[in-house]
This record gives C-alpha cells, sequence and structure tokens, in this order.
C-alpha cells in the first residue's frame, strides 16, 4: 500500500473503507507524484475523491466536445479542432480524465515541439484547455483545467513576416491551379483570412458600393474590405463563370466551399512546383499588409483593413515604415515648440542676458 513504480510511472494504491483504491499518477518525477499522492488522501479524508469521474477517458471527452460543441463553429475552427484532437487522442486519449495532469499535458507538448512549430502546438493546446473548460463548466466532470499552466511557457511566435516576391508571384502564375489561382488573388488583394475566403457567399458582397462585408472574423468582430478593381473583376468573373447554383463564392462542382485544408495542400504544391520555399497560404496576408505599408498608409488603417483586434499584431509592420517616418517628421520643420523659439527674435545671447 502507498506510492509505489510501475515501470518508470509512480503509482498509488490504498484500502479505504474496506475497498482498495490503485491508479496510475500519470508522472515519472518522484516529487510530483509525492505531492499528487498527498493531494489523494486529502480528497479521500475530506470527501471529494470519490466526487470525481475516473472512468471517462480523453478519447471520451475529446469525442463528445467535437460532437456538441466543434460543429457550432465556423467549418475551418471545426476543420482545425478535428486535427488537433486526432493529434492529442492519439498521444492521451487512452488516459483517464483524472489523470491528464499538467504533467502529461507537459510531456505532449514537447514531443510535439519536436516535430512541429510552436504555433502549431500552441493552437492545439488552444484547443485542449477549450475542451477542459467545457468539461469543468458544463459537464462537471473534472475541477481544474491542466492546460492552463502548460501553456503559460509556450508563447506564439507573431513576428513572422513574409511576403511574396515580384519573382515569386510571376513563377506562380503558371503553377496554381484554375480554381485556385482567384482564391489567392483574392487573399493577397484584401487580406482576408483563408476562412472568411473559402466560407464567402454571395450575399457578402456588395458591388454597388465595391464592398466586401464579413460579418464575423476570427476575433468575433465583423470586418468591411473594399473592393480593387482586380477583387471586383475576380469576382464577377468567378460568379459568371461558375457552373452550378451555391450561395458561396468558391466552390466545388457540388456547389460546396473548398475546405482550407484542400486550398493550403494545393497553395503548398503549387509553391513546390514553382520552386518556392517558406511560403503559406497565410503569409499572402502579410503580402497584403506589407503593401499598404510600403505604400505609405498608416498602421492605424492596416489594422482596420486587416481586421487585427490587437494593435500588436499590426506593429509588426512598423520596421517597414522607415521612408513614411521620415516623410512625416519634415512636418516638425516648419511647426511645434522649438520652430516658435527660433522665430521669437532673440538670439541665443540676448536670451542668456535675460535670463540674468
Amino acid at each position: 500500500m502507498g506510492l509505489y513504480r510501475r515501470g518508470k510511472i509512480f503509482w498509488y494504491a490504498i484500502r479505504y473503507q474496506g475497498t482498495r483504491i490503485q491508479e496510475s499518477l500519470g508522472t515519472d518525477n518522484k516529487k510530483l507524484a509525492e505531492k499528487l499522492y498527498a493531494k489523494v488522501l486529502t480528497d479521500l479524508i475530506e470527501g471529494r475523491y470519490f466526487d470525481k469521474p475516473k472512468d471517462i477517458t480523453m478519447n471520451e471527452v475529446i469525442d463528445r466536445y467535437m460532437k456538441e460543441f466543434s460543429p457550432m463553429l465556423s467549418a475551418t475552427s471545426h476543420e482545425r479542432n478535428s486535427l488537433s484532437a486526432s493529434h492529442i487522442k492519439s498521444a492521451i486519449g487512452g488516459y483517464l480524465i483524472g489523470d491528464a495532469r499538467p504533467s502529461v499535458i507537459s510531456q505532449y507538448k514537447a514531443e510535439r515541439l519536436q516535430k512541429v512549430l510552436p504555433s502549431t502546438v500552441r493552437k492545439e493546446l488552444t484547443f485542449l484547455r477549450r475542451v477542459f473548460n467545457i468539461a469543468i463548466d458544463e459537464w462537471e466532470l473534472c475541477r481544474e483545467n491542466p492546460v492552463r499552466k502548460v501553456m503559460k511557457s509556450l508563447k506564439a511566435d507573431d513576428s513572422r513576416v513574409r511576403y511574396v516576391s515580384s519573382d515569386e508571384a510571376e513563377r506562380l502564375r503558371f503553377t496554381l491551379h484554375k480554381w485556385l489561382k482567384p482564391i489567392v488573388v483574392i487573399a493577397a488583394q484584401t487580406g482576408l483570412r483563408k476562412g472568411n475566403i473559402v466560407e464567402l457567399t454571395v450575399p457578402q458582397l456588395d458591388f454597388n458600393k465595391n464592398l466586401i462585408i464579413v460579418p464575423k472574423t476570427k476575433n468575433g468582430d465583423p470586418v468591411c474590405v473594399p473592393m480593387t478593381e482586380i477583387v471586383r473583376n475576380t469576382l464577377l468573373r468567378v460568379l459568371q463563370e461558375r457552373k452550378v447554383a451555391s450561395p458561396y463564392v468558391f466552390c466545388d462542382e457540388f456547389g460546396q466551399p473548398h475546405s482550407g485544408r484542400k486550398v493550403s495542400m494545393a497553395f503548398k504544391r503549387a509553391c513546390e512546383r514553382a520552386g518556392i520555399k517558406n511560403l503559406r497560404f497565410h503569409d499572402l496576408r502579410h503580402d497584403f499588409a506589407t503593401a499598404l505599408v510600403q505604400a505609405g498608409v498608416d498602421l492605424y488603417r492596416v489594422q482596420r483593413l486587416c481586421g487585427h483586434k490587437d494593435q500588436r499584431m499590426t506593429q509588426r509592420y512598423a520596421h517597414l515604415l522607415p521612408e513614411s517616418l521620415r516623410e512625416a517628421i519634415k512636418v516638425i520643420d516648419s511647426k511645434g515648440t522649438a520652430t516658435i523659439l527660433l522665430q521669437s527674435g532673440a538670439t541665443e545671447k540676448e536670451n542668456i542676458a535675460v535670463s540674468c
């Protein structure tokens, strides 16, 4: 009875009121195991231990979330959740929900960081955190969210600013599939996110005012993007040439929208055929913002056009502003306190004499 090892992992065995209780602590760290074991004993003494469900696996919890909550999100978000769920279930799906402690989540994070980018791991953990929040607030399956502590040490790298060079655009012109090219054009000319583009519907297009109206973006706010002449002509041509009636602007032969994953993979293959490295579909959004900043558009308007809720996201493009800043600073030559002082009529010596 007590704390012991089974392989590398610590377990505990307790006899309580004639019942033998035996469970894994999910960690190979002795000090952590001792703390967790002490908590189990406390829960037993205070009568909380048997309130916690012990027979529900993470596979079941994640499947329930995907069935009840994920379908209410956008198609792109639901698709992204499915990918995250697949990776997480393959790693920790067999754990009981009570055993999915921070140490288990931390190990998952460490292993995934060896294979994918930190931003990908953060998306997966964000999904898992939402699953636990629902399990706590609505299903009452557990009391604490083990993901919260693990995510504190995982900061997303939002510093990437990759745009398309004229040479790369020329090469892509010959490798993009016919159905994909207008999607890429709209992305580069509007800065809209992939999810907003693939889910774009005809009622969202106002050709009288030349506006694309997206009622809800990633941050929950609506965004209204003016159409350039290229965007207007591209959209009109897509609507005129398609052979199926559908509420979606970009759709397949059955009238269904192209999935975000399909668009990403097709764009990746087009880049490979063109010999272009390190370019993702989302970088077209960076390309849009970069073009605006280099043309002298101020960061406030770039923020509004890109739909950034946090100004820090837009601030990534500030380093592209030196020429614009140089033009702006010339205003100080004709205005400001220094100009008034120099035009006051008193020389430096006269000012000194007066002050004495």
